[in-house]
């Protein structure tokens, strides 16, 4: 019997592998995982490890390696489970694509794959010793890819700890999407769609240029500054250099909202197999918001581009999830799987933390039910 060899090994940055091997272990949507997405972030950042496997010569699994964040905020591990006793404020090896807000598996899908996780998170645990780091965590994944990682390894926890909103998109865009709601959602889109219009604004989707790149890169850092990103427009611009050179602008789509022949919003969309996902947002400061210029550059509008372009999938991110889900959006839970060092986590602690959030977000949308997703009502018991 032929006795397959398993490699583990780390290179210095995801373009040392073939974009072809590794993009064919993405999953169809997975748009952060994708070699291109994880190459633009070095570009623009500075390069990070990766750590991969191999079976036979043949590469089956990886994943990108970072830090995470010593400021409070979305990659700041103390602020994920606060009331779960663990080591984190320690610094931590952190999965996946930098300052992503989704994870995945990059992983094969064959008959190797369950092997090919175990080594994953093996691997990465003896880089995070080597490093003495407290442990490794992969943040932001959809329940599903969460606890396939987790049963992994026998020491790996599944944590809650965010929410996304998504939407299945009808085969008619905003009008099926209006015409199926309840009794007041429908009210009150068909509203914000006409007052939209009767305040004058109009909407354009346009290709991600150098000139279009311009335009809109104020707006986005502003924006984003507002919520804590000071990184500012020089940042915004290198980032979409960045994603020029290895070809994202091909896969990127921007949606630009006037109101008289004043730029009002954007957003950056990206499309990835058969899902499109809402990246960056921008707003004039200065710009009225009559009309509800956000709803329909984030949610509607997004809607029907992706029904007209056959994309059965969208993704709208982890913000403002009580007016998404008002407008139609489905949440759905992400989870963290992580691997400790040495500490051990209390089981049941993990199941009182993971019950106790998705009870949360139960009662945070009473009126809403119908719009959570069926993977929390597992960790409701």
């Amino acid at each position: 019997m032929l006795c397959t060899s398993i490699e583990t090994r780390q290179v210095e940055a995801v373009d040392a592998i073939s974009a072809i091997e590794w993009d064919g272990l993405v999953p169809p949507g997975d748009l952060f995982c994708s070699h291109a997405w994880l190459r633009h972030l070095d570009e623009a950042a500075g390069p990070r490890p990766v750590l991969t496997i191999s079976i036979g010569n043949r590469l089956t699994g990886a994943t990108a390696l970072w830090d995470g964040e010593q400021m409070p905020g979305l990659f700041h591990l103390p602020d994920f489970f606060p009331e779960l006793p663990g080591p984190w404020d320690r610094p931590f090896v952190w999965l996946g694509a930098r300052r992503s807000v989704r994870n995945g598996l990059i992983c094969t899908a064959g008959p190797q794959r369950s092997s090919t996780l175990s080594h994953l998170l093996a691997g990465t645990l003896a880089h995070a010793r080597e490093n003495e780091r407290a442990g490794v965590v992969m943040p932001y994944l959809p329940v599903s890819a969460a606890r396939e990682l987790g049963r992994a390894h026998p020491a790996a926890h599944v944590l809650l700890h965010s929410a996304e909103a998504t939407v299945a998109v009808p085969p008619h865009g905003t009008a099926d999407f209006v015409a199926h709601a309840g009794g007041h959602n429908r009210k009150r889109r068909r509203r914000e769609l006409r007052d939209f219009t009767a305040a004058g604004f109009t909407l354009e989707w346009v290709d991600l240029t150098p000139e279009i790149e311009a335009a809109i890169a104020p707006l986005i850092a502003s924006t984003r500054r507002r919520y804590g990103n000071g990184q500012g427009v020089v940042w915004m611009l290198r980032v979409f250099a960045a994603q020029r050179r290895v070809g994202l602008h091909d896969h990127a789509k921007v949606l630009l909202c006037y109101r008289n022949g004043r730029l009002a919003t954007v957003a950056v969309c990206y499309r990835h197999g058969d899902s499109l996902h809402g990246r960056y947002f921008g707003s004039d400061e200065a710009a009225s918001r009559d009309g509800y210029p956000y709803f329909v550059t984030t949610c509607y509008a997004p809607i029907d581009y992706a029904a007209r372009n056959g994309l059965p999938r969208l993704f709208l991110s982890t913000s403002s999830l009580e007016a998404k889900i008002r407008r139609g959006a489905t949440v759905e839970p992400l989870a963290a799987v992580v691997l400790l060092d040495h500490d051990e986590l209390d089981v049941e602690r993990v199941r009182a933390h993971n019950r106790d959030l998705a009870r949360g977000y139960r009662d945070r949308f009473p009126k809403y039910l119908s719009s959570l997703s069926r993977d929390w009502l597992d960790f409701l018991s």
